[in-house]
Order: structure tokens, then sequence, then C-alpha cells
């Protein structure tokens, strides 16, 4: 028998007889599976183009959504739950509850609809509303609470609310930035601490809005006597809200504008970092408060707690110039000594003493 068509056809032998092979048909099929492969891959393909590009939606509209659209999607359970006590929903001070809308709720009764009423917690108190970073180990660099010295000369921008006519935490932080729809401006000042004016090139640049660049740069408040040994009045302001009588006032007498924590590390920020500070500033145990008064007894010193009655930074460092209090008064004790400790003698050892 003739082998016709030898390219189309090829014959292998087999024990049952010659088997017939179409080469056409064998290439038409190796064809067809090649074609079906690649186009199984680039369904993947698109189909995994098509989850990146929704993920990214996602991602953009949950960044954009503003807290006056979240209202129908904030669950009923939610807003049932009881938030009036702080960290009652498992939130810690090291939790950022900001751009995300579940947080809402920790510091609003309901949530607002409008900008008219912000409905806040705590009758507006920020000392409870910004509890995180009153109770971490990040101490905000400016005292809150406090209405402007007239004596001050500090002027206040328009842009800078001041509710009921004090300082708080809104008055240079504009927190509510996180609420609008602009998503640029959300993530650009959230790396600026949602400071009004943002950018700014420096730490300082935010404190120059209110205060004289030329009067502060380099200022140093614990310099509070003129060579010819009168005192520097306007320095007493930075930490005073009244100007006191370093003859007869006490430290439980003395007006401050703010906590003394605020006070202190809105320059010595470093020492927030340093853990023997930071396990110094509580309330002391009932036993080291008698140790603390009769350390005051003994040596003639006074060793202040902050408004709460914890342990803060001028408890153990005396802020003030020495020659300023009259040498003879408690207060005067530890002015110029090194680290400006009031007992000179290891002040730690004179507070712990080994048992």
């Amino acid at each position: 028998m003739p082998f016709s068509g030898i390219n189309t056809f090829i014959f292998l032998r087999r024990d049952s007889g010659l088997l017939k092979i179409d080469l056409k048909a064998m290439k038409k099929s190796q064809k067809i599976k090649k074609t079906n492969s690649r186009y199984r891959l680039m369904k993947r393909f698109i189909l995994l183009l098509i989850v990146i590009i929704f993920g990214m939606a996602g991602c953009y509209a949950n960044q954009k959504e503003s807290v006056f659209a979240t209202k129908e999607r904030v669950s009923a359970e939610k807003r049932e739950q009881d938030v009036s006590g702080p960290f009652e929903r498992g939130v810690s001070p090291k939790t950022d509850i900001h751009f995300d809308a579940k947080y809402c709720l920790e510091c609003h009764e309901k949530l607002p609809v409008s900008t008219k009423e912000n409905f806040l917690k705590y009758g507006g108190d920020f000392k409870q509303l910004c509890r995180c970073h009153y109770e971490s180990d990040q101490f905000h660099a400016h005292p809150v609470n406090f209405a402007p010295s007239e004596k001050s000369n500090v002027k206040i921008p328009k842009k800078f609310p001041l509710p009921d006519g004090k300082v708080s935490c809104t008055t240079c932080h504009d927190i509510v930035i996180q609420c609008r729809d602009s998503r640029e401006d959300k993530i650009f000042t959230k790396g600026q601490m949602f400071l009004r004016g943002a950018p700014h090139k420096t730490r300082t640049d935010i404190c120059f809005q209110c205060h004289d660049r030329a009067k502060y740069r380099k200022y140093n408040p614990h310099e509070q006597i003129y060579k010819n040994g009168e005192v520097v009045k306007q320095k007493c302001f930075y930490c005073h809200s009244e100007l006191p009588d370093e003859k007869k006032t006490t430290s439980e007498d003395a007006k401050l504008v703010g906590d003394f924590g605020a006070l202190c590390m809105g320059c010595h920020h470093k020492a927030a970092k340093q853990v023997l500070h930071m396990r110094h500033l509580r309330k002391p145990s009932d036993e080291i408060l008698a140790h603390i008064r009769s350390l005051q007894t003994e040596f003639n010193i006074v060793l202040p707690l902050d408004g709460d009655g914890k342990i803060t930074c001028v408890t153990c460092h005396n802020p003030h110039q020495k020659g300023l209090i009259p040498d003879t008064r408690a207060g005067a004790k530890g002015a110029g000594e090194k680290h400006r400790h009031r007992l000179t003698d290891n002040m730690c050892m004179r507070c712990h003493p080994m048992r």
C-alpha cells in the first residue's frame, strides 16, 4: 500500500497493526491548548486587576469618608453602648482613634450631622477628650485651660480659636480636619499633628504664630534676675497667671497658667523619654506621702505636688533662680544646685532609703 500524504500522516507499527496519526490534527490540538492556556492566564490577570482597583477604591473611600456621612453606617448596637467612662471599649492611650469613624463615640455623645452641633462628651473638657495624650508618656508642649493674660503680650490669630475664652487643644490643633472630605488635607496634616497653618518647617514655627519670635528665641525662663538684682517680672508669667510675691507666696498659693508637667515638658520634652522621670509622675502611696512630709519638716524644704496630688517635676526640681526667693524660705532650697534638686545630698536616697 503506497504511503500517500507523507507530510500529513505518519504510521507507527504496533502489535495489532499500523497506527495512523494525523499531524495536522495534532498541531491544531496543540495550538488550541496553548490558546486556552493564554486565555486562562489573561482571565486571571484581569480578575486580579479588578480586585486591586476595587481595593484601592475602597481604601480611598474609607479615607475620604466624612464623619457627617457615617450616620447610617454606625450600627444601632454601637449607638446604645455606654461610653461615658474612659477606655471602656478597650481603647488604650496608644490607640490612634483619628481618621476612623468607628471611634467617633469616644469624643461625641452621638454622631454630629453638621458643624453647628458637635455633641462633645465631658462637657467639652479637652483634658478628658484628649486623655490619650494626657495619660501617655507623650507630653503636650503647651498648657491649656487658661485665659491668656493681657500682660503676656501674646497675640493669638483669629484662626486660632479660644473656646470659652481659654487656650485649649483645639487652639493649635485643628482636629476637626479629619472629619472633612479632603483626603489630601487629612494625609498632609496628620503628620503635622493637625497643627493649624501646617506645614511648619520646624517644631517651633507654630509657637511664633502667637509669640514674638524675637523675644522667645533661645528663651530661658529660669534666668529670672537682672544683673542689678531686680526680678524679671515678665518671665514670671511663663508659668504664673498672677505675679507671685517671692517673699510671701507659697506653693499652695501660686497661680499657674497650666499643669506643671506641661509647663516643664514644653522645653524639657526629652525628659519624658527617660524611664526614671516617667515613673515618678504619679500619686504617691500613703507611706511615701508621709515620708515626703517628714522630709519637708526635717530639712525645711518644700516638695510640692500638683493639683491632683501627684508627684511632678517641681517636686524634686526647683525652677527658680538662686536669689529670687529669700534663702530663709523653704522654697529657696535647691535653686542654683546641680539638677536644681531640692535636696542636694543624694535626693534619690533621701526619698528611697535602703531597707
